[in-house]
């Protein structure tokens, strides 16, 4: 695992927008824009770039290998469903991605949000299944990347005979994985496979009841010989945030970000990841009115955003010290990756880079 705290952004391939609730496609999605936010991330000293995978976004390979060979040093972190492409095909891509990019791929795990989303692109999978799949794919590609010898495998869900993959990824042993789900099958997964184990927004105090959790079964997954000896799990936040020279203006554009919101929007954005348990925790969160959407009553943990779109919901909103310091406990809690966004994402990286990341300093990797 790295060292220090790692801080990345993200690539809104779905749209960009000043007006959440009313446009969320204000800027349209587009390579323009893409290369844009990836290279203001990169200047602004973020290390990675979240390419998100979902129906209104642009596909995910074919964004990452545009942006990569636009950019010197950010790395991509892929959004990647397993399922719809053959295992040794995924692993193929990938360690192409890594050699071309100079390893500058990482590969977060995507089961699908629900049976709707998947079915409509030909993977008839429940919740728990596709995670089972997800877990012989990544097996698959592991053995492949890391074995001289023909892959021989053969699971509920895959089978491969005499598999070869060349090249291999230029990352030793392989891109790291980053997974985000709080369902058990997820976490399953998580504790054989991932890296890092990435939650969305929720009180710090409950993120290291978890992570506690989570490293717990991933020691004693590894001494069961069932996880990679000498990868121990780290644990990331995929947050968005407000920032502004006050707390009062910071407060005023959260508000102004998702003014004119209405309930079909509300029940659009309900309907949508239906089987997602990570994401029913987001919508708990959206739901609550005392305190003023404040997450379990923590004054800078905001959970608006959930209300109007899917995904992650909660903001940390503030004045640059109350946003570096809210990230502060959640290193005391133990994340040591921060996947951050704002909109619009191109303005925003550079604010957050101007104003959060030097009060980070000696945390950042």
């Amino acid at each position: 695992m790295h060292d220090g705290v790692r801080v990345g952004w993200f690539i809104p391939t779905a749209g960009d927008t000043t007006r959440l609730a009313e446009d969320p496609t204000e800027i349209p999605p587009g390579l323009e824009h893409f290369v844009e936010v990836a290279r203001t991330a990169e200047e602004a000293g973020f290390a990675y770039a979240l390419v998100p995978v979902q129906t209104a976004c642009w596909d995910a390979y074919v964004t990452c290998s545009f942006v990569a060979a636009r950019t010197e040093r950010l790395k991509l972190l892929l959004a990647a469903r397993p399922g719809f492409v053959a295992p040794t095909v995924m692993a193929k891509m990938l360690a192409t991605f890594d050699q071309l990019s100079g390893g500058r791929v990482m590969v977060n795990l995507i089961a699908g949000g629900g049976a709707a989303e998947m079915e409509a692109d030909g993977l008839f999978l429940d919740h728990d299944d596709r995670y089972a799949l997800m877990d012989e794919v990544v097996e698959v590609m592991k053995r492949v990347w890391t074995t001289r010898a023909p892959v021989d495998f053969e699971g509920r869900f895959v089978r491969v005979r005499g598999a070869r993959v060349l090249p291999s990824p230029r990352q030793s042993p392989y891109p790291p994985f980053f997974l985000g789900g709080g369902s058990p099958a997820a976490q399953r997964v998580s504790v054989r496979h991932a890296d890092v184990h990435l939650f969305w927004g929720d009180h710090p105090d409950h993120v290291a009841e978890q992570a506690a959790d989570l490293r717990r079964r991933a020691q004693q997954a590894e001494a069961r010989g069932e996880r990679d000896p000498g990868r121990p799990l780290g644990f990331g936040m995929r947050l968005q945030v407000i920032v502004r020279e006050t707390e009062a203006e910071a407060w005023e554009a959260a508000h102004r970000l998702v003014a004119g919101e209405r309930a079909s929007t509300r029940q659009r954005v309900r309907a949508l990841w239906e089987q997602s348990s990570i994401q029913a925790r987001q919508q708990q969160l959206a739901d609550a009115e005392d305190e003023g959407l404040l997450v379990e009553g923590h004054p800078h943990l905001w959970a608006g955003i959930g209300r109007v779109r899917p995904g992650a919901g909660v903001a940390v909103v503030g004045d640059p010290d109350q946003v570096a310091a809210t990230l502060g406990e959640f290193v005391d809690a133990g994340c040591r990756d921060f996947c951050l966004s704002g909109y619009p994402h191109h303005r925003e990286a550079r604010r957050v880079g101007e104003l959060v990341l030097p009060r980070l300093g000696p945390l950042l990797s």
